[in-house]
């Protein structure tokens, strides 16, 4: 098989997945009518978008959408692609702010929005804001966020004042990859995704630090900043622990498998 040829990790299923795309079917669909012929039109098309993934292309950008928190989120070149472990990001926030009436949060490098989006869907009474700094990446979380009235989204980043304050909540998923772990991801990741939201540099924390000075100043007292982790941060969990000065350690979230996912602090 080709995909298996070209070293992708998982050839039957996008296979699969890919002529469902080409049929504009789901894979049941697929499944249930081996027997079917294809016309020109749908194998031109299978086979551009085959070829695509020869090249290694990310399969949620051929196909345009990925899932995440149960909901199909729109995804595409300048993207970050949603990962399921994000979702620990959503369901922190929601738990520590169920309590709260009409919450106030901010999410810091908005990508395609899928964070915001789970947190709207969920908490439609929230005030919610995301802040992208690049371009494309805002087109996508604009595109995700459209029908979303309670979302502010704002072009910006951490080297300007936050625009908005008296926080409940600030969340983001930081670039947290490093150079060394860069170098060994698979090609989707490496060629594809945009670099900017996912590498860190040399210094894992350096993202870290810049978003807790940033939240500091955006959050009320007894705000919370909760921020995604790499094994990389997860590794410096006593450096974490003592990140600003105006931000008290909360807590840790580990994720099914026992790594540390999720660190929460709160605003003195």
């Amino acid at each position: 098989m080709k995909l298996r040829g070209a070293g992708v990790e998982a050839p039957r299923r996008d296979a699969t997945l890919l002529l469902a795309g080409a049929l504009g079917e789901d894979k049941g669909g697929v499944l249930a009518h081996p027997e079917r012929t294809l016309t020109s039109i749908e194998l031109a098309k299978a086979e551009g978008m085959l070829g695509r993934r020869l090249r290694r292309e990310p399969l949620q950008y051929i196909l345009g959408v990925q899932e995440f928190w149960g909901l199909p989120v729109r995804v595409g070149p300048g993207c970050l692609i949603p990962r399921p472990e994000t979702e620990h990001l959503v369901e922190s926030a929601l738990r520590l702010l169920r309590d709260t009436e009409a919450p106030a949060l901010c999410e810091v490098g908005t990508g395609s929005g899928c964070v915001l989006l789970a947190l709207a869907t969920h908490r439609p009474d929230a005030r919610l804001a995301g802040i992208e700094r690049e371009p494309q990446a805002l087109r996508w979380s604009a595109l995700n966020l459209a029908a979303c009235s309670n979302v502010l989204l704002l072009r910006g980043d951490l080297e300007s004042p936050p625009p908005l304050r008296n926080l409940h909540a600030v969340v983001s998923n930081p670039p947290y990859i490093t150079d060394q772990e860069w170098e060994e991801l698979e090609p989707e990741v490496r060629d594809f995704e945009p670099s900017a939201a996912l590498r860190c540099g040399d210094h894992a924390l350096r993202p870290y630090r810049a978003l807790a000075r940033w939240a500091s100043e955006a959050l009320r007292p007894g705000g919370l900043l909760l921020c995604e982790l790499g094994t990389a941060q997860a590794r410096r969990a006593s450096a974490l622990r003592r990140l600003h000065p105006a931000l008290a350690w909360r807590e840790g979230v580990r994720d099914l498998a026992g790594h540390l996912r999720v660190a929460i602090w709160e605003k003195k």
